[in-house]
């Protein structure tokens, strides 16, 4: 038996003061978490491959980043419309006597801020009297070099852990690279400066070096922006005189409390470090 909703509430509380985190955020995390471990013992787990800002999070921990949606790749599976969409009712079906409900509210086709072609759920999760709305954005098409990980992923609310395919770290940082690089001084998305500085300082050691240089090249290869790769100092050096980059890197710590103490200055030194690696 799961927890009630009452423990639940209980426990995100205590959790939010305990964390400096929105309690809201909290529960829709929470909720992703009851919606990957259906997917962890459902027929499609190989097919469905955890990516993105949910990944970040579980990497990082709660205080260090937040998430909006299930970021996934699919393999092996043809993502029309009609297909994914009984994917998605598939999983959300399975009972794992958690008490926890999902109803898919809408799908559509998105390409947008995805770097892939995909389709975006919006689902809502029950549990008592309490609903919370979550995403799922499923996309096909990615390069992962050189395959995807079994990653453990510790559940917020207990002492346990669920086993889900991700992407390897490797792969993480070379789609984060290439999406800084190639959108250069015209990007608007803080959140990658902000992952590639935090994942650097906490996960570079279990970083393979060969294996980044050959997931940056696969990624810019599969998204078309080999050019890139002769001109990462170049790129760099753009981005880093850029004053508007500098503004909104303000405005993203004034958001997300998370990134308050993080200078700009800090965030380029990683990135010129990562860069280095794939010298």
């Amino acid at each position: 038996m799961g927890l009630t909703d009452a423990q639940i509430r209980g426990r995100i509380k205590n959790l939010a003061e305990q964390s400096n985190s929105d309690p809201r955020v909290l529960m829709r995390l929470y909720m992703m978490e009851r919606y990957l471990e259906r997917v962890s013992v459902s027929k499609y787990r190989n097919n469905f491959i955890v990516k993105g800002g949910v990944l970040v999070t579980s990497l990082l921990g709660i205080s260090m980043r937040s998430t909006m949606d299930i970021d996934t790749t699919i393999q092996n599976y043809d993502l029309s419309l009609e297909n994914t969409k009984k994917m998605i009712e598939d999983i959300s079906r399975i009972d794992i006597d958690d008490g926890v409900d999902f109803t898919i509210k809408s799908a559509m086709k998105i390409m947008d801020d995805m770097e892939y072609p995909g389709i975006r759920f919006a689902l809502d999760s029950r549990i008592g009297r309490m609903i919370t709305p979550i995403k799922i954005d499923v996309s096909t098409g990615a390069t992962i070099t050189p395959r995807a990980i079994e990653y453990d992923y510790k559940l917020m609310l207990e002492d346990r852990s669920i086993s889900i395919l991700s992407y390897n770290i490797e792969t993480v940082f070379a789609e984060k690279l290439q999406t800084i690089l190639s959108r250069g001084i015209l990007n608007t998305r803080m959140r990658d400066f902000y992952d590639v500085h935090v994942l650097l300082v906490s996960h570079k050691k279990e970083v393979d070096r060969e294996i980044l240089k050959r997931a940056f090249h696969a990624t810019c290869e599969n998204r078309k922006t080999e050019n890139i790769i002769d001109n990462l100092k170049s790129i760099y050096e753009s981005i880093a005189c850029d004053e508007r980059l500098s503004l909104l890197w303000l405005s993203y710590q004034r958001k997300y409390s998370y990134a308050k103490d993080i200078d700009f200055s800090s965030v380029l030194l990683s990135l010129d470090a990562l860069l280095k690696m794939l010298e």
